[in-house]
């Protein structure tokens, strides 16, 4: 436990915790039941309490925001540098929440916002800084990270190249796919994982 940054876990949990906040703010404006699922044209298919969507969605994002922070410290050795790009999965889900909260809230409210734009645009940025900085993790880093792990570091240079390129390209074609009809985006997800899985097999081989 002395390898935890509780600084960082406190500090993303408050922002996973924010939208609280606003929930309360507009607590009396909202209608009992609210949107939280929306299909690849951005009709609502789904509803929920009020309560659950103001205040059960962020107290859950934060009890998962809290694990993969624990998790992932746990990890560490003591005297093993962090990574970059460890403390931008660590700001995803708070910064996840936020979007996804306020996007609830706006739309009962009368909002038009477009959640599969913004989900993408959300997501897509987070990919290209990943796919930027995960090719610089160092070796001795990765151990205890990637499952599987390559069984040396040429074969671990080469499979994080490969990762970095297909996340930063899926993160693009993301972005682009918000100025096209969702079809693009379903196309592009679909391509994404099914590279990721291909380089995951590709791992499982060469470990």
């Amino acid at each position: 436990m002395k390898n935890i940054n509780w600084k960082i876990v406190i500090i993303t949990s408050l922002v996973c915790l924010l939208p609280i906040v606003l929930g309360i703010i507009f607590y009396q404006q909202l209608p009992e039941q609210m949107p939280v699922h929306f299909n690849i044209n951005n009709e609502i298919d789904n509803y929920a309490s009020k309560n659950f969507v103001l205040f059960g969605i962020p107290i859950i994002l934060t009890g998962l925001q809290v694990f993969c922070c624990i998790l992932t410290d746990c990890k560490e050795s003591k005297n093993t540098q962090r990574p970059r790009f460890i403390t931008i999965i660590k700001w995803f889900i708070p910064i996840l929440s936020i979007v996804v909260s306020t996007i609830l809230i706006e739309i009962p409210l009368g909002s038009t916002v477009d959640v599969r734009k913004s989900v993408c645009l959300v997501i897509g940025i987070f990919f290209i800084l990943t796919g930027n900085y995960l090719p610089k993790m160092s070796y001795e880093m990765a151990k205890g990270k990637f499952h599987p792990m390559p069984k040396n570091e040429k074969i671990y240079r080469k499979l994080v190249r490969m990762l970095g390129y297909t996340f930063v390209i899926s993160g693009i074609a993301l972005l682009i796919s918000i100025l096209f009809a969702p079809i693009f985006t379903v196309a592009v997800i679909i391509v994404l994982v099914v590279t990721i899985l291909v380089e995951e097999l590709y791992a499982w081989i060469k470990k």
